[in-house]
């Protein structure tokens, strides 16, 4: 699977999401595929969500992308089958959070991770919370949204959020070698360990009023001008 809407980094407009919910859907149904790969085109892997689109959008309509996106970030970390992110650049907001969901992940050098909602005057949704405090605590989770802050390639590593980190044109070799070492892996065996490991996984169900404090910000939140000093 590829993010491909280079025009605006690969972000989120309702049309893509409609197209990866309809994606999850197959794949639902599709037991002949045994590990899937989410990777984006062009130099970035995702900015997240389409905030000119998204201001937009009346209220009744921002809540329920709001409930959409919540959800498809948990049935992306459900799928049965084996997922694996290649991040070929920055992954920004929910983009970060959607490629986090997956199995195993890769990343360029060129990738960082940056979460500017907060200084637009809005939450991070998409069940984001839920899988950052999973993956690296609530209290780091909170420093990172409420300073806005970026983390690098290097830092990403070290704290185990990627596997491995490659230069920017071997992103496709490396997550090809990745993915035929799961392939070598009895699709059975992958799939019982996913099913154990949600018992431990992201508490989704604390992300379960997203939807509405994702449509109530953007609706309070005051004119701009915000802050731009950011990635």
């Amino acid at each position: 699977m590829t993010l491909d809407r280079t025009t605006r980094r690969n972000s989120f407009d309702l049309a893509m999401l409609s197209r990866f919910e309809d994606v999850l859907a197959d794949l639902g149904r599709d037991q002949s595929v045994e590990v899937v790969l989410l990777t984006g085109a062009g130099s970035a892997f995702c900015a997240g969500t389409d905030l000119d689109e998204l201001a937009s959008l009346d209220p009744s309509t921002t809540m329920g992308v709001q409930r959409r996106t919540a959800e498809l970030v948990e049935r992306w970390y459900r799928l049965d089958q084996t997922t694996v992110t290649a991040f070929n650049g920055p992954a920004i907001g929910s983009g970060a959070i959607l490629g986090l969901a997956s199995d195993l992940r890769i990343a360029a050098d060129t990738c960082f991770f940056a979460f500017p909602e907060v200084g637009f005057g809005i939450p991070l949704t998409w069940s984001g919370m839920a899988i950052l405090a999973d993956l690296v605590g609530a209290d780091r989770a909170k420093r990172w949204l409420l300073l806005s802050e970026r983390i690098e390639a290097d830092r990403l590593l070290e704290l185990e959020l990627v596997a491995e980190l490659v230069p920017a044109d071997r992103v496709a070799v490396a997550a090809d070698v990745l993915t035929d070492r799961l392939l070598a892996v009895p699709a059975l065996g992958r799939s019982m360990t996913k099913r154990t490991a949600r018992l431990a996984g992201p508490r989704f169900e604390a992300a379960a009023a997203d939807s509405y404090l994702g449509a109530l910000s953007v609706a309070l939140r005051p004119p701009g001008p915000y802050r731009k000093d950011r990635p």
